[in-house]
């Protein structure tokens, strides 16, 4: 395993509440030693999806050997694995949701281990129970696996208080439950069939589609046409937001390579109505003439679900 850094970096949907506190307070009663990174705590709720997507594209960030803890659990204490993934520079922690699929299999899985959640909570008593100041003894909870099970695998493998074979059981990597973050179906030339993966704070939605993986060069068109089941808006592309008028859709790039469409200082995905993991039709249109930006014409035949093309090809 890669040299720890000591460096623990937290992604959870559990908001601003007291679970994000609680995980650290675990994390440094068991050392003290360890600096602990919030990326996110503002994930969806319930969406191992939204949370791949951040995990993957966050943790190469943080030094090499950095321990990342992902809760984002809806399906805790149910028969689900909590993991511990060796990557190779990496080690990813959190249940078997999909939710480090990505970033553990971009990084290159080394080894997968189940975690023993009892034998996890008893070294972080023994931990806790041996410095001054800190936690009384704990039990598992069947709600709480971000304070019981997560932060103190993740606090006792960043402080090299234990090996993940002392934690849990090795798997094979196949065991894990796979999502995908660039998930996409080629229905044409330059349609395809995408997943909105993410909508941040401002509105803005992230699509599966990753054009720079596809071979896509953006710069060739000059608007894409999104439909719905319900819908069709024709989206000026450009480059980043203030290419569009504000109050205006912009489709572009986003900052870790997937096709993005915004407002120009507005919410898109209020615009448009769409929701997380919601299935939209993607058409790029090549330069060849002005196109209204925001245009809503459209035939039943363009709706999604409804064309009157076969289904392509899948892309991963």
């Amino acid at each position: 395993m890669v040299e720890p850094s000591k460096v623990v970096g937290l992604i959870s949907d559990f908001g601003d509440s007291p679970y994000t506190g609680i995980m650290r307070a675990v994390i440094k009663s068991i050392s003290r030693e360890l600096q602990i990174i919030d990326i996110d705590h503002s994930i969806p709720s319930f969406s191992p999806l939204a949370g791949a997507y951040v995990v993957a594209h966050t943790y190469q960030w943080l030094p090499k050997g950095s321990v990342i803890v992902a809760v984002v659990d809806p399906g805790v204490g149910t028969s689900r694995y909590a993991l511990a993934v060796e990557t190779e520079n990496y080690v990813f922690i959190g249940p078997d949701n999909g939710v480090l699929y990505p970033a553990a299999a971009s990084d290159g899985i080394k080894r997968v281990y189940a975690l023993r959640e009892k034998d996890v909570n008893s070294l972080a008593r023994m931990k806790t129970s041996s410095t001054a100041g800190t936690v009384k003894p704990w039990s598992i909870s069947r709600t709480f696996h971000g304070r019981d099970v997560f932060a103190p695998a993740g606090a006792l493998i960043a402080a090299g208080h234990a090996s993940l074979e002392e934690l849990g059981d090795e798997i094979e990597p196949e065991r894990m439950k796979r999502t995908s973050i660039d998930h996409v179906e080629k229905l044409g030339p330059s349609t395809f069939r995408a997943t909105v993966v993410y909508i941040d704070k401002f509105g803005n939605v992230a699509l599966s589609i990753r054009p720079k993986k596809l071979g896509i060069n953006l710069s060739l068109y000059k608007s894409v046409v999104l439909r719905t089941h319900t819908t069709s808006n024709t989206i000026k592309m450009g480059k980043t937001f203030g290419d569009a008028n504000p109050g205006e859709l912009v489709a572009y790039e986003n900052s870790f390579g997937h096709l993005e469409i915004a407002v120009n200082r507005g919410n898109a995905a209020k615009k448009l109505g769409l929701e997380l993991e919601a299935r939209v039709e993607i058409e790029l249109l090549e330069n060849s003439g002005p196109v209204p930006n925001g245009s809503r014409g459209m035939r039943n035949a363009d709706l999604l679900g409804v064309s009157s093309r076969s289904l392509g090809e899948t892309i991963w």
